[in-house]
């Protein structure tokens, strides 16, 4: 099959599930509504909380969701096609289980970068990015997509199950949270996270090279778990 195939299938699939569909633009349209509503919100909330300060962590918080929701597409898509037994046959085909597997992690990450890029422009937040900046932060970010199918696909073995996982996975969005409440030093027991160094990274202007020195334990993480769940995934598949 060539990546055009891969594509069709996955657009076939994706099409016919309803949770799948709705999922794929979640960031953009949370984007839309802080747009259409934050000022609204902000003016009504004023004489309790000015939530403009907070628009970092808000911002951050949609960049941490985006691969989780997306890469939940992924993890589904992976599971089906495990408990269809498509991998071996997927075997002989001139890609390759290889090729395949590069296919269904890469689609989610280059769709997460995709559609997160606009974000912080389309929200109106007013938090400041320089565009090497905010180019560098959503290709770290979207890492998390790949990982989060691959947790999926090495824990589920239904689609119920893969739902389950996904929702449990969630608990990751405290990330930005961390990162933004937890007092000095503290917020570094929180290091295991990708999130916590993507938002550290996100919550004020600063310069390019500290935005990357920020990023690279976020890099580290995020790829060391996917190499590894990619291994226990090929296991369970052969």
């Amino acid at each position: 099959m060539s990546e055009k195939a891969f594509i069709l299938l996955d657009i076939k699939n994706i099409s016919r599930d309803f949770i799948l569909l709705v999922l794929l633009p979640v960031p953009l349209l949370l984007a839309l509504i802080l747009r259409l509503g934050f000022s609204a919100l902000a003016d009504l909330l004023r004489i309790w909380i000015d939530l403009e300060t907070y628009s970092p962590l808000i911002l951050m918080f949609i960049l941490n969701m985006g691969p989780l929701l997306i890469g939940m597409i992924g993890g589904l898509l992976l599971v089906d096609e495990a408990d269809d037994h498509v991998m071996p046959a997927l075997a002989v085909t001139p890609p390759g289980r290889r090729g395949f597997l590069l296919h269904r992690l890469g689609a989610p990450y280059f769709w997460t970068a995709l559609v997160l890029l606009p974000v912080p422009l389309l929200s109106g937040l007013e938090v400041e990015f320089s565009f090497a900046r905010l180019l560098v932060l959503v290709l770290i970010v979207s890492l998390g997509a790949p990982l989060e199918a691959l947790i999926i696909a090495v824990t589920a073995h239904n689609k119920i199950e893969a739902m389950a996982v996904g929702k449990m996975t969630g608990i990751l969005f405290i990330a930005p949270f961390i990162a933004w409440f937890a007092p000095g030093n503290w917020k570094y027991l929180g290091g295991v996270l990708p999130g916590l160094w993507i938002s550290l990274a996100g919550f004020e202007e600063m310069s390019f090279l500290k935005t990357v020195t920020l990023l690279m334990p976020a890099l580290l993480l995020t790829s060391l778990a996917v190499l590894l769940l990619l291994r226990r995934f090929e296991r369970r598949i052969d």
